[in-house]
């Protein structure tokens, strides 16, 4: 390589054009490069040109998962501060007997009495666990400080974990669980406790007083649309409701939107825009829509186990008549029911089981002998079409009874892979979240070279009037019109 230089430099007949022996040629294409793999070498491994290079790294983190802006209820609910564990309301349901208020000059009106009733709820607790190496507070991190970054992922992760919750969780099914929206709305519904003694008689004999409004087309989910909206509305003022948002899946949002946008007519010459979010309901009672992806209702069971733990085991299934059945005939004539199990643990979800099938009648629950290791928190439930023994589809959680144990496994209450919208009212004596205390960073003892902390939320969901929120369920959650 030195005597091509040399010859470049001081022989004025090489003008570095023309013609060079293959010689020449080689030598000249031993010059430095950065090869072709650079990006697939380990460090340790480059030589040449590809020892020089420095890498770029963004300073930029790229976050691929969700973020405190796509927590919607949480941001909405009230928080209300409470200074003990159990924390104690008051319930009014009357202002007094329903009596007439007139009465003869001289004389004086009938004497009525307000009640009152005396409820508690208790504080349940969150937490996740985290630990930062102590080398990794010593290097220049590419995203700042690490233990900052931590506490920020964790905090999102918490949140997370209770927006869920604060809809789903229910401390009949596992009792460490605060009891969410739906479970104090099931349970608080039909409460005299619960329930106004005012305009008593005014609706027919025979009707439907629930707040819970069940949306199935014989067998099938149905169609979130404008008209289940506008029940939702009149079953919410109806019962002294005000409620201002209304939250659901995105994919039944959006399916909603686009069903809604074909039935609109447009005007010759109008601009259009393509696409068509439907933000508000205006009738019975004015509302917003919110949809959640935390909303979205689990569909499929796990491909990959999180949990150590081995999947359950089912055998024997059975399908007793039950009063409290809401299977038809239409539910059963494609045929069999086939079912899988998950279990969850402290450390996750497990692989479900095998599927076992059997005949189910009209009026029937089913059960299943359920077989599992150790103390799960609760079980996945997974139900296929009729007649089919694939795509299983979630259809709620149940609590262990013991391993080996018959378990009641479906009333068919919720159809495989339903949705189910919320119409809230965000008032504090109607909804909010007793807190004790704000948002705790609990820093562990140092036992080794790593910093451990405890991030902690206590806190509850009260519902303190379930019959002036309205939910809606077994609503089509598929994005597909």
């Amino acid at each position: 390589m030195s005597d091509v230089i040399n010859n470049v430099a001081n022989d004025p007949s090489v003008t570095g054009f023309g013609s060079h022996s293959a010689q020449e040629v080689e030598k000249l294409q031993k010059a430095l490069s950065i090869s072709q793999n650079y990006g697939t070498t380990a460090p340790n491994s480059l030589s040449g040109g590809s020892a020089l290079a420095v890498e770029d790294l963004d300073r930029t983190l790229k976050l691929v998962t969700h973020g405190l802006e796509h927590l919607k209820l949480w941001k909405d609910i009230i928080k209300d501060k409470t200074a003990q564990t159990v924390a104690e309301y008051n319930v009014q349901n009357s202002y007094g007997d329903e009596v007439s208020p007139f009465f003869a000059m001289g004389g004086t009106p009938q004497s009525t009495d307000a009640n009152y009733e005396r409820e508690v709820i208790q504080v349940k607790y969150l937490g996740t666990q985290a630990q930062v190496q102590h080398d990794l507070t010593l290097i220049q991190a590419a995203h700042g400080p690490v233990i900052a970054r931590e506490v920020k992922n964790k905090t999102i992760e918490l949140l997370a974990r209770n927006e869920r919750a604060m809809f789903e969780a229910d401390s009949s099914i596992n009792s460490l669980e605060y009891d969410g929206i739906e479970a104090q709305m099931v349970a608080k519904e039909a409460s005299a406790t619960y329930k106004s003694t005012a305009f008593a008689g005014y609706d027919s004999a025979g009707a439907d007083e629930s707040v819970i409004i069940d949306a199935r087309s014989g067998a099938a989910t149905a169609d979130f649309d404008e008209d289940l909206a506008e029940d939702m509305a009149l079953t919410n003022v109806n019962n002294f409701g005000m409620a201002m948002d209304c939250y659901m899946a995105t994919d039944i949002h959006s399916r909603f939107s686009r069903a809604f946008n074909a039935k609109q007519r447009t005007m010759p010459g109008a601009t259009l825009s393509s696409g068509n979010r439907v933000k508000m309901h205006e009738g019975t009672l004015d509302f917003r829509y919110k949809p959640s992806l935390f909303n979205r209702p689990r569909k499929a069971v796990l491909a990959t186990t999180v949990s150590a733990s081995a999947a359950p085991t089912v055998a024997t299934l059975a399908s007793p008549a039950d009063g409290a059945s809401e299977f038809v005939a239409a539910d059963v004539a494609g045929g069999n029911l086939s079912y899988r199990i998950s279990a969850v643990y402290a450390d996750g979800e497990t692989l479900a089981s095998s599927e076992i099938n059997g005949a189910v009648s009209a009026g029937d629950k089913v059960t299943i002998d359920i077989t599992y290791t150790g103390s799960p928190l609760y079980l996945n439930v997974f139900r296929a079409a009729a007649g089919a023994t694939t795509g299983h589809e979630f259809i709620g959680r149940i609590a262990p009874a013991g391993s080996g144990s018959t378990h009641d496994v479906d009333f068919n209450a919720q159809l495989p892979g339903a949705g189910k919208a919320f119409l809230l009212m965000h008032d504090i004596d109607v909804l909010c979240f007793k807190q004790l205390g704000s948002m705790i960073k609990y820093d562990l003892a140092v036992t080794d070279t790593s910093y451990k902390w405890l991030q902690l939320l206590y806190g509850t969901p009260l519902v303190a009037a379930a019959r002036k929120l309205t939910m809606a369920k077994n609503i089509t959650s598929s994005r597909v019109n």
